[in-house]
């Protein structure tokens, strides 16, 4: 690990003037404290610790919450603002602040990890479905810093708050292959970095990083197996950001490749999405085509969208207990929590002569 001896050597400086850099004290120029910086950043350095010396008289009192792409775009998806509500619920119990995190500065793995986090602005931290091997994490991991997983990276051996996301989208795919539907098309949130809106192959699915998506996926296949529906008839959509306008953009795509009878979508967000677009091009939900979500989003009940209903606040609030527990001596590492299949208006058995056609022009299993 970088040391403030090794940016001091490298900066020809002593260990006092790195420490005067970054607490920005006058005693360093602005024109060296820029040059001690750029050599911290060579060197992988991302400041001192400055949670060492207040843990000293007590905790900063803050936790914060790393969310894989930008605070604008997390916000955007209900899942994350309910975990925050639960997390929040907590911290507030506590006198805890919380604070927003992007896994990466520009939203790639393979740029600088978030100095902030390193640099001990809070007292520990937890991580919301940050793809397995990143960065970040491995240097949280290697600093010590307190932390607790929701949903992903599970592979790190972090404390952490899940789902069985298996079974759920199991469940997801057996109700409409109940309700007798042979055409089924899938949105899923993304598969990996790339955000790009497309028709997945065998290949990207077996190639997927995202552990979500390859665990929904798989129980997609084993639903559609059991139903004896080859895997390679499922017609899926990668959506990249979980937002409606990918979620809009994922199900033109979709409509103009294939003719569904249903579709069914990792998140309640792009459900909603697909079934504006049915709606613009004059098919009626469930008619026409019925439509599952997953997580049970405030919004669904209103719609009257079909389901997975997964605890949200309660794995939010779960995450904070356990890192509260953690950082006072406590040994808690987990918390499995259960989904439920909620059924409600917009599924139902496919129409004989529905082919749902587009009104405008226009598989392997995943590996674990």
């Amino acid at each position: 690990m970088v040391t403030m001896k090794d940016v001091a050597r490298a900066a020809g400086v002593s260990v006092a003037t790195v420490s005067y850099a970054f607490s920005k004290s006058s005693k360093v120029s602005a024109t060296q404290r820029e040059r001690i910086y750029s050599v911290a950043a060579e060197l992988g350095y991302a400041g001192p610790n400055i949670a060492g010396s207040s843990l000293r008289s007590g905790r900063i009192g803050a936790v914060g919450v790393i969310v894989p792409d930008s605070p604008v775009q997390a916000l955007e998806d209900p899942s994350v603002t309910l975990l925050m509500k639960g997390i929040a619920e907590i911290g507030n119990s506590a006198d805890i602040a919380l604070t927003l995190f992007p896994a990466s500065r520009g939203g790639s793995p393979d740029s600088p990890p978030n100095s902030l986090v390193l640099r001990g602005l809070v007292d520990g931290v937890v991580i919301h479905n940050v793809p397995d091997g990143h960065p970040l994490v491995e240097a949280i991991i290697a600093r010590g810093i307190p932390a607790v997983v929701v949903d992903s990276p599970r592979s790190a051996g972090l404390p952490f708050v899940a789902i069985d996301d298996r079974h759920g989208a199991y469940l997801q795919m057996d109700h409409i292959l109940s309700l007798g539907h042979r055409r089924i098309g899938i949105i899923v949130d993304k598969l990996g970095q790339d955000s790009d809106c497309r028709m997945v192959t065998a290949d990207d699915v077996g190639a997927a990083t995202e552990r979500n998506a390859r665990e929904r996926l798989a129980g997609y296949y084993a639903a559609a197996r059991d139903h004896h529906l080859p895997v390679e008839e499922l017609s899926i959509v990668v959506a990249g950001n979980i937002d409606r306008a990918a979620g809009a953009e994922a199900t033109r795509i979709l409509l103009d490749a294939a003719r569904p009878t249903a579709l069914v979508a990792t998140s309640d967000v792009h459900a909603v999405a697909a079934w504006q677009v049915l709606r613009e091009r004059g098919l009626t939900v469930p008619d026409d085509m019925s439509v599952i979500g997953f997580d049970d989003a405030p919004v669904a009940e209103l719609l009257g969208l079909s389901t997975i209903h997964q605890p949200i606040v309660e794995k939010g609030r779960a995450a904070a207990t356990i890192l509260l527990d953690r950082l006072g001596g406590g040994t808690r590492t987990r918390s499995m929590m259960k989904t439920s299949l909620v059924v409600r208006t917009s599924t139902a058995p496919p129409r004989e002569s529905s082919t749902a056609p587009p009104r405008e022009s226009s598989t392997a299993p995943p590996r674990e």
